[in-house]
């Protein structure tokens, strides 16, 4: 079954109908997943940042009392300096009362207790339920080339040392906390060791592991130089940095976050790793490590794309049911039309009296009824008088065929006009706008002499044509006898002013050129000016002067200007 919608109207009712309501569908569900799909990403985003800032939090209570200690106790040391032994208790004290703290050590520099030998750095750490307490440097673990050592001493402030698996002395993947002993000199205060707390970095991975936003999103720490501390992929840890991760996953996006994460506190931002879009917020620890919630944007539209999925099934079954119900509606109140399709055939044939179908009901129905029987009883009428009105306008348009006739015959057309006279040759071409109209141009030679005019009357038509004989038929009579441009354009002036209750004026340019020394005197009234071609084009300097039938007894004045042999004068309008 062909169904033609161009040629059913119901069918053509239910198409606007059913397009009017998916548009405004489309723009109502556009509008409302752009809403949604922006307050997502605000709360999304605001969760992620409530996410990192408590987990930050949780990680800062163990790390920040560390600092704390540290002040605490270094002040007893600096009292203890002539009883380096005591120095066992204290690092012994400190494990023993914090038990975040693996170890302690006060490490001294080379030879600073001669009687202890090169090292000398008491040493307590815990040994499962047992703390132990040991002299930790010797030959072989050499604590003075250990970044934890010789960083804090150099700087002279306290050192997070990167994240390191330290043999010899905890045994076990740490951090530590080194803050440098300052001791009394004639030459006033100077290092002379660290104060170190060692951190387990186990607890570390059991936190943030633990942390978890959306489907696949997670948290990681990285250390000041970017080395990853935690993260899911085990591989990673400890092993690459962001910047070689970056490199191994061809991710530009990557290696660029890591740098905004070594130079902003905190901050979001979007990035691209392994072909998958990624929201990150990031924030400072104490400890200048970085924690970072990462998740991929995608899942944060699912709930949107679920919902928006279950409105467009919705909109399709209740289009459907808008259809079926709108179309048999239709076609049982415009079953009337096919009546009256087939009756105006009919009349268009010229039988005016077809039967009408039948209406019963009082709506537009009926109004369409009463329309026909109206079209009936003055058709017949209507016909007769648009004979007569066709009849007139052919006559009014075969009269203005022969008025556009006479006013062309009015000017010269023969071209070239003068062949005998070898200095100067001519060339006219005149275009109405309309069927007549009022721009003008005429020439004649009198005692060796080229007189000519240009011009254009104000408006169109019929008015504009009369208007132009005139000026043309004035120009012709007297300029035999008047012998300047200027009392022409006088005559002509002072002619068309007297009695133009219409207002109606005509600019132009009359010329008068000696054939044999090339002179010529013109007049312009307020017409184009004439364009100068040889070799180059330039502009005519004429005096603008009013146009005629303005002013009577107007004073033109009128100007000389000589034309260079094999020149050419370009009149237009």
């Amino acid at each position: 079954m062909n169904i033609n919608i161009k040629r059913s109207l119901p069918l053509r009712i239910v198409f606007y109908v059913l397009t009017f309501c998916i548009l405004l569908f489309v723009v109502i569900l556009s509008g409302f997943y752009t809403v949604s799909k922006k307050q997502i990403e605000k709360m999304t985003f605001l969760n992620a940042e409530n996410l990192t800032k408590n987990t930050a939090c949780q990680l800062e209570r163990i790390l920040s009392p560390l600092t704390e200690i540290a002040n605490n106790y270094i002040w007893i040391i600096e009292e203890l300096e002539d009883q380096p032994d005591a120095y066992y208790d204290i690092t012994r004290k400190i494990v023993e009362t914090n038990p975040n703290v693996l170890g302690s050590a006060i490490a001294f520099e080379e030879n600073f207790y001669k009687e202890k030998g090169h090292f000398f750095s008491p040493y307590s750490y815990r040994d499962n339920d047992e703390i132990k307490t040991e002299q930790l440097g010797n030959d072989s673990y050499d604590y003075f080339v250990m970044d934890w050592y010789q960083i804090p001493v150099s700087i002279e402030k306290p050192y997070w040392c990167e994240p390191y698996f330290d043999e010899g002395g905890g045994n076990a993947l740490m951090t530590t906390y080194s803050l440098p002993i300052y001791f009394k000199t004639d030459s006033g205060r100077r290092v002379v060791g660290v104060l170190t707390m060692d951190l387990n970095l186990d607890w570390f991975t059991e936190l943030v592991s633990s942390v978890k936003i959306l489907e696949t999103g997670y948290a990681t720490i990285m250390s000041k130089n970017g080395t990853f501390i935690t993260h899911p992929n085990k591989s990673l840890i400890m092993n690459q940095t962001i910047f070689t991760y970056a490199i191994q996953a061809n991710s530009p996006d990557l290696r660029e976050l890591g740098r905004m994460m070594q130079h902003e506190v905190e901050g979001s931002t979007t990035n691209m790793l392994e072909g998958t879009e990624r929201a990150v917020y990031f924030t400072r620890l104490s400890s200048d490590w970085m924690l970072a919630v990462m998740f991929p944007t995608s899942e944060m539209y699912l709930p949107l794309q679920t919902t928006t999925t279950f409105l467009i099934i919705l909109l399709i079954i209740g289009l459907a049911l808008l259809s079926f119900i709108v179309i048999n509606i239709i076609s049982k109140q415009l079953a009337p039309l096919g009546s009256f399709a087939r009756s105006a055939r009919e009349i268009a044939k010229g039988d005016f009296h077809v039967k009408l179908p039948a209406i019963k009901s009082e709506d537009e129905m009926k109004e369409l009824y009463d329309a026909f029987v109206y079209l009936q009883s003055n058709l017949n009428s209507y016909i007769e008088t648009l004979k007569e009105t066709t009849s007139e306008k052919e006559k009014f348009e075969s009269e203005l065929r022969i008025a556009r006739e006479i006013q062309m015959g009015m000017l010269p057309k023969t071209f070239p006009p003068f062949p005998n006279r070898k200095e100067i040759d001519l060339f006219a071409l005149l275009i109405p706008a309309k069927e007549v109209g009022g721009d003008l141009y005429d020439y004649f030679i009198f005692n060796d002499k080229l007189f000519f005019v240009i011009g254009d009357v104000s408006g169109k038509g019929i008015p504009a044509s009369l208007l132009m004989a005139v000026t043309r038929s004035h120009f012709r009579s007297v300029g035999t006898y008047l012998k300047t441009p200027a009392q022409i354009m006088n005559s002509l002036n002072n002619s068309l002013a007297e009695n133009n209750d219409s207002n109606m004026f005509v600019t132009l340019f009359i010329g008068i050129l000696d054939l044999s020394t090339g002179e010529m005197i013109f007049c312009n009234a307020g017409h184009n000016p004439p364009i100068i071609l040889n070799g180059k084009k330039e502009y005519l300097d004429v005096i603008p002067n009013l146009p005629i039938g303005l002013i009577e007894d107007f004073e033109y004045q009128e100007q000389t200007t000589e034309l260079p042999i094999n020149s050419t004068l370009l009149l237009y309008t």
